[in-house]
């Protein structure tokens, strides 16, 4: 079986490049990326398949606002039509991280025929936005962030998604891709899907697979035990990143307080962003504050 394995990201920083590493050893040169809005000018230490706009208006699929984010099975998608003589194909995102040779992960997976592999792939019960999307159906869902499809589900899924182009479905509920993809090869009969932990189950033990919270690479490469997956992980520049957005996403307060906020002036805008700065530097403070004064008293019971 011919397996090809890609990145999935939209920037290239030190997280794509470990992640390069540590698959080039599982892959040998069997490694792409597909590389949503690259800057033209930028240059990179591997093949690659662009994916933009212009690309999801070719393949006629619906072009969701935020289709980078949610429709990570469009990426698969150009994978498969870029690189199309692979019996199977890996789609894993940079915030992945191997804790020992990733060739021993995915050796694991050499003799796996199942055509969806995904990490707690089961039943989705609750019912969203993007599972209204699709009607009638048993919906099934697992992590995106690491998967593996066979070339002919891929082929079914994306004439499924251009189907959808023509449906009444509108941008706010239409499917994410992690309920597309499992809900439909779930219900294809002749599909077979699995969980990536019942061929690697010694990975997932006693670790963080999830969609959050964050994971900073300085603590998990001090700590991790060798032979483990873990998500997400970040760099110390992308904690700070995602940190401050996730800090920042409760704002949603502020459309119910519109009339009076639009009567403040400049510099009282300004007093209100620098009040939650220094509530949020608070908060922080005393996290450091606490996790020292428990540092002191292991150090003096162990002493």
């Amino acid at each position: 079986m011919r397996v090809l394995a890609a990145i999935r990201t939209n920037k290239w920083t030190e997280e794509e490049e470990r992640l390069l590493t540590q698959l080039r050893a599982g892959f040998d040169g069997d490694v792409v990326v597909v590389f949503h809005d690259r800057d033209p000018q930028l240059a990179l230490p591997l093949a690659a398949i662009d994916v933009n706009d212009d690309w999801v208006l070719r393949n006629r699929l619906p072009l969701v606002p935020d289709w980078g984010w949610r429709c990570g099975d469009y990426f698969y998608y150009a994978l498969r039509a870029a690189w199309p003589d692979y019996d199977a194909y890996w789609l894993v995102e940079p915030d992945v991280h191997f804790t020992g040779d990733a060739k021993g992960f995915f050796g694991q997976f050499a003799t796996a025929t199942e055509d969806a592999l995904g990490y707690q792939l089961g039943p989705f019960t609750q019912e969203i936005r993007f599972t209204r999307g699709l009607p009638g159906m048993t919906h099934y869902r697992a992590i995106f962030a690491l998967t593996r499809f066979s070339g002919r589900a891929l082929d079914r899924l994306f004439g499924l998604r251009q189907a959808m182009s023509a449906s009444p479905v509108g941008f706010r509920d239409y499917p994410n891709d992690e309920v597309f993809v499992f809900s439909h090869v779930a219900a294809m009969q002749d599909l077979v899907w699995g969980k990536l932990e019942d061929h690697a189950p010694v990975w997932f033990e006693g670790v963080q697979f999830a969609t959050d919270p964050d994971l900073l690479f300085d603590l998990v490469a001090l700590e991790s035990i060798p032979g483990r997956v873990l998500h997400p992980v970040r760099s110390r520049a992308a904690f700070k990143r995602s940190l401050g957005h996730r800090l920042a996403g409760t704002t949603g307060i502020l459309l119910r307080m519109r009339e009076a906020i639009d009567l403040l002036e400049a510099d009282e805008i300004e007093e209100v962003a620098q009040i939650a700065a220094d509530q949020i530097r608070g908060a922080i403070t005393r996290l450091q504050s606490q996790r020292e004064a428990r540092r002191r008293r292991q150090a003096r019971s162990g002493s």
